[in-house]
């Protein structure tokens, strides 16, 4: 190499052209290198630490270019973890195979520099002695800006002659027409580096441009910054753990903050980073790395933050720095005398400083792939001297919390790479981690039990004696094809077969797809039972006959007593199978048909087939279906764990012969077909869930006249009552009343409006009338009789719910308040934006509710909750609990014995519940209407708390703190010496309610 030499000229602009030339200046042909490399090129592999060469995951990637090279011309992935080298693959597939002309594409321009540095003189390969003095250097362009329209002949001169050019999709996309028409005759390969940025539309339109190449695409993980795959086959893929198992990552120490208050987040990570900063330097010449995720945020977190850290000479380097002294603290980190550096994107990709091994990340990155390099850096291994990398970051935000979640989901490899040091873990993680832990390793390594997740189903089988073959899967399943996880302790099996099958659209046997059948066996010991869940039931059955030869199906009638203890259960469809002379015939019952369908099961005891319902049980809102054949299913996907205690708990009442099938069939519910509206009181209506808890404003309420719309939440539907045979409600806004009616006939149902200006539904760009949005949305009423039977109406179905007989009316829970005592007008509900002192609602607030709750809010008016919320945080048990007051003006001077005082008030109570499975929409339902009332009237509906306590509590019911709801009735009007039996029905209708669906307590605060 003596008589050669390199030289760097300038191609127009700020572009550069690395040429060797010999010893005269002269400049080399191209066949002439491509020779030199033939002869030069010495390949090494480094199979232990004595030897130089290739790493173990270089040597693979290149010898699976080349096997793909053999047969297939088509687009090739190859994924190496960040700093495993990558660039050194690179330049070794370009020199061993000779690639007369190779296009390298980088996202950035620290890169590009970085890149072409490299290849005009092929990286390290020469230090690893896989070079000999002879080589040619290839000539190697850098196109980094444009040109002018007298330099494009010489551009198109300097890519004929170029053997590697390095730019970036932005750069090349704008190349002129001439210069890149030149560029993809010329190239032979194209290379992406980063590409998981081939989501980005410069990047595709690249790469659709040279869809002819060979492509060649390098990345740290096979996801796009989209999370979808990169496109291309994946021809080697080189994993987070088994570079840490070759000793090219160290574990990251993961230290996960749960601060939900943003004002102090920054703060509580800086706080960590800087305790692991200093136990780390008295060992170790380690530098902390606070990432933002722009200018203005890293200079507020090195003013307001690190600043103060004098000690370690701290900086704060990104792009509206000046060069000069960007560069500065560069070599200042890269020295060591600053250990603490504040930035944006600058150490991203590109940025080789290893002894940058603790992370605050105090915002995420955009995307899982560039979380991956980021992170992945500072588990490089690099000299004796480093220790192992920290991760410091807080998951209570949200975003932070999902990149984290998705770091598992898509890349199992970081359970084994993330030591977590959380002292926060809640209960049902670590009962899961254990169960875990409890399966037999090896396959389990290779597989991430806590991400498997399977439809909660279950087919059971009596196994009356304890023999277990726990080898007996073999005479089933492929061994050779199967992954088998054994947890012997708690009797569970799983195995995964890999099945081979041929194509439904050709003969041609070489054309094969895969899939894979799943297998979770459990043996509930103490019940005797085996539990099996699969996706091919023959194989199933010859599972459980093999591993539990003595085990036999449970089958017919007792299956459907797992259907016991569901409050309110709704049948939705329901088979019968019949044996008319002699031949089996089957009828399917659904929708209005289910009434008759339970009326001839239990009156002629036909076989039930199967069905399926939905109802609550244990305070949660369940669906169910069960089949005499012996299976037992929910509309659910949980985990292994999850199934393992679902199977337990249906076993106990399968085998519980007190429960009596026909009971549960004569208790459940059906929709009947009616043609005029029930007997009884309306006293509540309310349009479907998903409307009522929307906060969108997608659909809007539109007055014309006054050409102002209102979100639906912002409105009320009350009053409801019938009125020559026809319901009759209004819908309130502002205060102004809007009157329908829904008019039920012999075939059908249809609602007109009878009083106030035409309402009519925008949504989107579009309008309909309210009239045909309530067809397609009816409302729900429910009436009272004087029984205690609730009929709920719905379009024209009904369904009856019968009064429970052995229910008293729950003592204990009427409170008598003496309202004089707070000089009460028991006729004023409202205290109103002037917070009347008399009102109702103020007493409530200042009186009734717990003043230790962290938040009392008034959510008096039209769209409301309740007429106060109160929520109470227990962050040490991560728990909340709501309270609404539903409050309710008396009828009379004094507190009586007035129905009419009740139906309102339990209707509102009711109908509140439906706010337990939308806690996220509660709360954003309080920040929406705060903010309404700020900007129309300047004033706070907070008695207590405020948004930022609001947008706290989001924050915690989205990191999974368990929920509860209280609800109370606060009617003065009400006198619980005076109450009357019409009175008790309609309060044990409302206490039932609560309690069958999601076990909510009712109080109620009346007068003596």
């Amino acid at each position: 190499m003596d008589e050669y030499k390199n030289i760097i000229t300038t191609i127009g602009g700020d572009n550069k052209l690395s040429r060797c030339t010999d010893a005269e200046g002269r400049i080399f042909k191209r066949t002439e290198l491509i020779n030199s490399w033939k002869v030069s090129y010495n390949e090494r592999v480094s199979r232990s630490t004595e030897e130089k060469g290739l790493r173990i995951p270089q040597f693979g990637a290149l010898s699976a270019i080349r096997a793909h090279w053999a047969t297939s011309n088509s687009p090739a992935t190859i994924v190496l973890p960040t700093g495993t080298g990558k660039s050194e693959t690179m330049y070794a597939t370009i020199i061993s195979e000779r690639i007369p002309t190779t296009l390298i594409i980088v996202p950035s321009n620290l890169l590009r520099e970085q890149i072409f540095e490299g290849a005009s003189h092929f990286g390290i390969l020469p230090k690893l002695k896989m070079i000999s003095d002879d080589v040619i250097y290839p000539t190697t362009f850098l196109y980094k800006s444009k040109v002018s329209d007298e330099e494009e002949a010489i551009l198109i001169e300097t890519l004929k002659e170029s053997n590697i050019t390095v730019s970036t999709p932005g750069m090349i996309k704008k190349m002129p027409s001439s210069v890149i028409d030149t560029l993809i005759e010329e190239v032979d390969v194209v290379i992406f580096d980063e590409a998981h940025h081939l989501a980005a539309p410069d990047w595709r339109t690249v790469r659709e441009r040279f869809s002819d190449k060979k492509i060649l695409q390098f990345t740290a993980t096979p996801y796009r910054n989209d999370g979808k795959k990169v496109d291309g086959r994946i021809i080697f893929d080189y994993g987070l753990a088994l570079a840490q198992k070759a000793g090219y990552f160290k574990p990251i120490d993961f230290y996960p903050i749960q601060e939900f208050d943003e004002q102090k987040s920054d703060k509580e990570i800086a706080k960590t980073a800087i305790k692991q900063l200093e136990k780390d330097i008295v060992e170790y010449e380690h530098v902390l790395l606070a990432r933002a995720s722009t200018r203005k945020r890293a200079d507020e977190l090195y003013e307001k933050i690190y600043s103060q850290y004098d000690v370690y000479n701290p900086v704060v380097i990104h792009g509206g720095i000046p060069l000069k002294k960007r560069n500065k603290s560069l070599q200042q980190v890269k020295d060591g005398k600053s250990k603490i550096v504040v930035c944006v994107d600058m150490f991203g990709e590109g940025i080789d400083i290893p002894t940058l091994k603790i992370a605050a990340i105090h915002d995420k990155y955009k995307s899982l792939p560039i979380t991956l390099q980021f992170i992945g850096r500072f588990a490089r291994t690099s000299g004796n001297k480093l220790g192992n990398a920290k991760l410091i970051t807080n998951v209570a935000m949200d975003d932070l919390k999902e990149a984290i979640e998705d770091l598992y989901h898509q890349d199992a490899d970081w359970n084994e790479l993330l030591n977590i040091h959380s002292n926060q873990a809640i209960n049902k993680e670590v009962e899961h981690g254990e169960f875990i832990d409890k399966f037999e390793k090896g396959h389990a390594k290779e597989i991430d039990l806590s991400q498997l997740k399977m439809k909660v189903s279950t087919r059971m089988f009596k196994h009356p004696s304890k023999s277990i073959f726990v080898n007996g899967w073999k005479q089933v399943l492929n061994p050779d094809r199967t992954t088998s996880l054994i947890n012997e302790e708690d009797y569970v099996h799983i195995f995964i077969e890999e099945i081979e099958t041929n194509v439904g659209w050709s003969d041609q046997k070489d054309i094969v797809q895969y899939d894979y059948d799943f297998f979770v066996l459990f043996f509930d010991n103490d019940k005797g039972i085996v539990h099996i869940n699969e996706t091919d039931t023959a194989k199933g059955n010859r599972l459980v006959e093999s591993i539990f030869p003595e085990a036999f199906a449970i089958k017919g009638d007792s299956i459907y007593r797992s259907l016991d203890g569901i409050n309110r259960l709704m049948l939705g469809t329901l088979g019968l199978k019949q044996k008319p002379s002699g031949r089996i015939s089957f009828r399917m019952f659904a929708g209005a048909d289910i009434k008759s369908g339970i009326s001839e099961a239990v009156a002629s005891g036909s076989t039930k087939s199967n069905l399926f319902g939905y109802g609550y049980r244990g305070g949660e809102r369940i669906s169910i279906g069960c089949s005499y054949r012996g299976k037992v299913w929910m509309r659910w996907v949980e985990k292994v764990k999850f199934w393992t205690d679902w199977c337990q708990k249906i076993g106990e009442k399968v085998l519980d012969d007190t429960i009596d099938t026909n009971d549960i069939l004569n208790n459940s519910l059906a929709l009947e077909v009616i043609k005029e509206f029930p007997e009884g009181v309306p006293y509540k209506i309310l349009l479907p869930e998903s409307i009522e808890v929307s906060n969108s404003t997608t659909k809007q309420l539109y007055i014309s006249k006054e050409e102002k719309s209102f979100p639906l939440f912002q409105t009320d539907l009350k009053n409801p009552d019938i009125v020559n045979g026809n319901l009759r409600f209004d819908f309130l806004i502002n205060e102004r009343k809007f009157t329908f009616e829904q008019i039920i006939d012999d075939t059908s149902y249809n609602f007109k409006q009878i009083e106030g200006e035409e309402l009519v539904l925008k949504s989107g760009n579009g309008t309909v009338k309210l009239t045909d949005y309530l067809y397609e949305n009816s409302p729900e009423i429910s009436f009272i009789q004087d029984d205690g039977t609730i009929i709920v109406v719905q379009e024209n179905l009904k369904t009856v719910i019968l009064p429970k007989s052995d229910t008293a009316l729950p003592q204990n829970s009427l409170i008598p308040i003496d309202w004089n005592k707070f000089d009460v007008d028991i006729k004023s509900e409202s205290q109103g934006r002037g917070r009347k002192a008399d009102s109702i609602q103020y007493a409530t607030i200042h009186n009734i509710v717990d003043q230790k709750s962290d938040i009392i809010f008034d959510d008096d008016g039209a769209g409301e909750i309740a007429d106060v919320v109160t929520v109470k945080i227990d962050s040490e048990n991560e728990k909340v609990v709501f309270h609404l007051y539903h409050c309710k003006y008396s009828g009379g001077e004094l507190p009586g014995s007035r129905v009419g005082d009740l139906y309102e008030v339990c209707g509102q109570t009711e109908k509140s519940i439906m706010w337990n499975d939308n806690v996220l929409q509660i709360v954003q339902r309080m920040i929406e209407r705060e903010n309404m009332r700020k900007k129309n009237y300047n004033e706070t509906r907070f008695e207590k708390g405020d948004l930022r306590t609001l947008h706290t509590l989001r924050k915690m019911v989205k990191s999974g703190f368990e929920t509860e709801f209280e609800i109370s009735i606060v009617q003065p009007g009400v006198s619980i010496l005076k109450i009357t039996d019409s009175m008790k029905q309609i309060i044990l209708a409302t206490d039932s309610y609560l309690k069958d669906t999601y076990g909510i307590p009712l109080t109620c605060y009346f007068s003596e």
